[in-house]
């Protein structure tokens, strides 16, 4: 027995200030062998919980409300309402040179590696060929949620050199090495000795085993490719390099196991093979073991050997079925994990992985529950490693690698996971549903690696051409907010596009959305939202009280005020003048009248370069930033029609974004921007005719509020909401809010929802929710 202790590791904290990551959202991970206790035992959840990392280690993991108020001044926590956030998949056996060829029609084992895979791998002695699948393989199997994995590279140095080259920039938990053998294969492929493949591979185990957070693996590729020569110094490599891994493939396939049997006479059987030289202990994981006996079995479980199970392999070349109950037996088990086996595996998702390994379970007697599947693409992959402490769960100490599901990423996963009554059952729903779609995101080191792409489809605009929604035009979503039910999934508002924020009001009975068309067509449209149907009612150009469609150029406001809809709008790039209507729906006055431009009492028109609109004190009050950025206010009679004088706002206050205002309890609130990213609140009472001074909106732990475009708020349920945009560490911008309490002021800072957006959205409280309508 070669008796060997976790593999060492390299810090994982990164160099610089302390980094903190707070997530909230249904914590699972298991603190147990669910095969050795039970599910019920091993499954640890939390609903509502808080994930707090520090320098990509994990720090906390427990229920919100009591984690909460410890987290240190200035953390932002991200909010994956109605998500599970689990330990970060762990795939023990994967090979990225052969991405390219996944799915490749062949024969059984021996034949497609001498077809497929040998051709293949012969390409990777040029570095720029492997760099190019390097950056794949992990853009895919991030996008998968895997954040550790075991890999097998090909013979050349240059191959290991890309991999690591690629997940030491990226932070990842990757261990991995260059394929060692020396026979059976073609030439070209093979190593000129087990001299050279000992001195190679020492020289990658000095160059990146620990750095980052990289690990070596000594890699015999399998018995029929190595010779006893090969075998005895990848044997002995490990023993001189204590930390490092070892992983090769074990009785995989029965035309292999005889010819094992036959290139190795003297050994007992295959696992003997390995055992000869040196190569089992902690730490040694073999793919596949389909074919064994129960020596083999417990020859494994004595030496605390590793076993990596992957099921879509072995039912796409025919190898047979996997003995899990064999593998997990109490009085014997071997650490297993489950692994993808690209390209004889047929997917990098270790959830489409889960569906098959379900399956072959039912086939060998041993069906396993959700639980158990994501204990197996989880702590049980780590522990095949012997990473288990290190990786694979959510307990504080681990490192901060997790994923984040979405149990509705689907029509049918929100069907079947609409009525689950249980978390073992959402888990066994998405382990045979899930796929890509369904990680929402995922982290490495405690940071954001891949989130879910919006929607790239192509849609039809009104001229029937097609407008890809990525563009400069965007379509326009919606989503909504209420107390008890959080932030709804993000919605399309049909057919409905514009390259600038939209104007949104409750206006009696609907919900009134204005925006520009496109850069085409550049006039006002307006959609209308009906309560009663919950739908969009179809989107129509503004036409005047003449019947004349109104040009518009840029942001807008909307407001209601005394039985009228009024917005203020610019027509065009060139004229900065502020432009204003109303609509009104009683009749006589039905419609919208003329689009005029806003004057002050003495005729002198108004020029801006942004405002907004709210009533307050019965009038309509307007708050402009001119093109100096100087703060400036008038207000509307909305019975003789006037417009008051032009003022400044009192303490020579400027903006750099267009400011917006909202009447909340018996003031008038103004939020603006002044050059620095973050937001500033002051108020205005009209019974004193003063304006406050301005104040940074700062959370309750004093840190500020920053953003990357104008904010949009509204008085809610007694509170001022005040949403606002950012861009992430992946370059997305999200929609973040906070909410302003005249006791305990304004609240943390929190992810609306998890829509992707584009600068550019509105919100308003409508017959019970909150509505935000943003440019997707």
């Amino acid at each position: 027995m070669n008796d060997r202790t976790t593999p060492a590791l390299a810090p994982s904290a990164t160099s610089g200030c302390s980094t903190t990551t707070a997530v909230r959202g249904s914590l699972v991970w298991f603190g147990t062998d669910p095969f050795l206790t039970s599910s019920e035992q091993a499954l640890e959840y939390v609903e509502d919980g808080l994930l707090v990392s520090q320098n990509g280690r994990i720090t906390a993991a427990g229920p919100y409300t009591e984690l909460a108020d410890g987290l240190p001044t200035g953390t932002t926590v991200v909010h994956y309402r109605d998500k599970l956030i689990l330990p970060g998949f762990v795939d023990p056996h994967v090979h990225y040179v052969q991405t390219r060829i996944i799915g490749a029609y062949g024969d059984q084992l021996l034949d497609w590696l001498h077809n497929h895979v040998y051709p293949e791998e012969v390409r990777f002695a040029d570095p720029a060929y492997a760099r190019r699948f390097a950056k794949l393989f992990c853009d895919q199997i991030l996008r998968n949620g895997t954040t550790t994995a075991l890999v097998n590279c090909a013979t050349y140095p240059v191959s290991v050199d890309a991999l690591f080259e690629e997940t030491t920039r990226r932070g990842m938990r990757v261990a991995a090495g260059k394929v060692l053998m020396d026979r059976n294969a073609r030439p070209d492929l093979l190593d000129a000795s087990p001299l050279q493949g000992y001195e190679e591979s020492e020289a990658l185990i000095r160059k990146w085993h620990g750095v980052g957070r990289s690990l070596y693996a000594i890699t015999p590729r399998f018995a029929v490719a190595c010779t006893d020569e090969m075998l005895r110094s990848a044997g002995e490599l490990w023993s001189e390099h204590p930390g490092t891994l070892v992983q090769a493939h074990l009785a995989e396939n029965t035309r292999e196991v005889r010819e094992v049997r036959a290139l190795f006479p003297d050994r007992k059987d295959y696992v003997d093979v390995y055992e000869h030289h040196g190569l089992l202990g902690r730490g040694a994981v073999f793919a596949h073991a389909v074919h064994m006996d129960k020596r083999e079995w417990r020859r494994l479980s004595a030496t605390g050997s590793g076993i990596a199970h992957c099921p879509t392999s072995n039912l796409f070349l025919g190898s047979g079925l996997f003995a899990m109950r064999e593998a997990r037996k109490p009085k014997r088990p071997v650490y297993t994990g489950l692994g993808t086996d690209v390209g004889g595996g047929t997917s990098l998702s270790l959830m489409q992985t889960m569906n098959e390994a379900y399956k072959v379970g039912q086939l060998g007697l041993l069906p396993m529950d959700g639980t158990k599947l994501f204990y197996l693409a989880t702590l049980g992959g780590a522990s095949a490693m012997g990473l288990d402490g290190v990786v694979g769960s959510l307990a504080p100490g681990n490192e901060a690698d997790f994923v984040v599901l979405d149990p509705s990423a689907t029509q049918l996963l929100a069907v079947r996971t609409a009525e689950s009554e249980t978390v073992d059952d959402l888990l066994f729903a998405l382990a045979n549903l899930g796929d890509d779609r369904a990680v929402a995101a995922t982290y490495v080191n405690g940071r954001i690696a891949h989130e879910r792409d919006p929607c790239l489809d192509a849609k039809p605009d009104r001229a029937g051409r097609r407008r890809w929604t990525r563009s400069l035009n965007k379509e326009l979503r919606w989503f909504r907010f209420e107390e008890d039910a959080g932030w709804s999934k993000d919605l399309e508002v049909p057919n409905a596009w514009s390259p600038y924020a939209p104007g949104v009001e409750a206006y009696k009975s609907r919900l009134y959305c204005l925006h520009q068309n496109t850069f085409q067509d550049e006039s006002l449209w307006w959609d209308v939202y009906d309560k009663d149907t919950g739908s969009w009612r179809g989107d129509r150009a503004l036409h005047d009280a003449l019947g004349a469609p109104v040009p518009s150029y840029g942001p807008l406001s909307v407001s209601h005020a005394n039985d009228h809809l009024y917005y203020v709008h610019h027509r065009a790039y060139s004229d900065s003048r502020l432009w204003w209507a109303r609509y009104n729906t009683e009749e006589g006055e039905a419609g919208w009248s003329s689009d005029q431009v806003v004057k002050e009492a003495d005729g002198r028109e108004v020029r801006a370069s942004g405002a907004s609109l709210t009533v307050y004190d019965g009038r309509l009050y307007c708050v402009l930033r001119r093109e100096d950025g100087r703060l400036r206010w008038l207000t509307h009679d909305t019975r003789s029609g006037e417009w008051s004088a032009e003022r400044d706002v009192p303490g020579g206050l400027t903006s750099s974004r267009t400011p917006v205002v909202e009447r909340f309890k018996d003031r008038l609130y103004c939020v603006h921007d002044r050059g620095d990213g973050q937001l500033y609140w002051l108020t205005y009472d009209s019974a004193s005719g003063r304006w406050s001074g301005s104040r940074r909106i700062e959370g309750p732990d004093g840190a500020p509020v920053h953003t990357s475009y104008t904010p949009a708020i509204t008085r809610y349920n007694d509170y001022l909401y005040c949403v606002f945009h950012q861009e992430d560490a992946s370059g997305w911008g999200r929609l973040w809010w906070t909410r302003y309490d005249e006791e305990k002021g304004w609240s943390r800072p929190e992810r609306a929802g998890n829509a992707i957006s584009s600068p550019g959205f509105d919100i308003s409280a409508f017959h019970g929710p909150l509505f935000c309508v943003h440019r997707g």
